[in-house]
C-alpha cells in the first residue's frame, strides 16, 4: 500500500491510499481518482517526506487544537462533502460490506466502489487480509 498527498486543479488537497504505484497511475489516468471535495478528476500528487520507521521510540505529539469555530465548521464541512461523494460514487451492500470486498479483493467479483457496514471482528480479518478499505467517521447528524 502506498499513501499519496493529492490536489486537485481546484486546489483542494487531500490523501489517499492506493495499492500500489501503478494503481495510481492507472486509476488518475482513467479518471477514477477524484477531489472529495469538487470531485475534480484533474489530480496531481504533491511532494511528500517518507515515513521513516526506526528502532528508537519517539513520543508522539498531541494533535494541535483549535478554538476557532470557523476551523472547525470548515472541517465539518469537508467532511460532509466528502461522504456526499463517497455515497454518490458507490454501491451499498449492507451488512454484506466484508464478504464483498474480500470478493473484489480477490478478482471473485467485478471490481467497483461499495460501502456497507461490518463488525470490528470482520473489519479486523478484512486488515489482516490486505484488503483495503476505510471508515467513514459519524458525523453530528448520523448520531441523532
Amino acid at each position: 500500500m502506498i499513501k499519496y498527498r493529492l490536489s486537485c486543479s481546484d486546489g483542494h488537497e487531500f490523501e489517499s491510499w492506493f495499492r500500489s504505484i501503478a494503481d495510481f497511475d492507472t486509476q488518475s489516468h482513467a479518471g477514477d481518482v477524484a477531489c472529495p471535495l469538487c470531485a475534480s478528476t484533474e489530480i496531481t500528487k504533491q511532494p511528500m517526506a517518507p515515513a521513516v520507521v526506526s528502532g528508537r521510540r519517539v513520543t508522539p505529539r498531541s494533535a494541535p487544537t483549535t478554538a476557532d469555530p470557523r476551523a472547525n465548521t470548515e472541517m465539518l464541512g469537508m467532511l460532509r462533502a466528502f461522504k456526499k461523494t463517497v455515497m454518490e460514487n458507490s454501491e451499498d451492500v449492507g451488512t454484506g460490506f466484508a464478504d464483498e470486498a474480500r470478493k473484489i479483493h480477490f478478482g471473485e467479483a467485478e471490481e467497483r466502489n461499495i460501502r456497507g457496514s461490518s463488525t470490528m471482528d470482520e473489519a479486523r480479518a478484512l486488515a489482516e487480509e490486505g484488503v483495503p478499505f476505510g471508515v467513514l467517521p459519524p458525523l453530528p447528524e448520523d448520531l441523532n
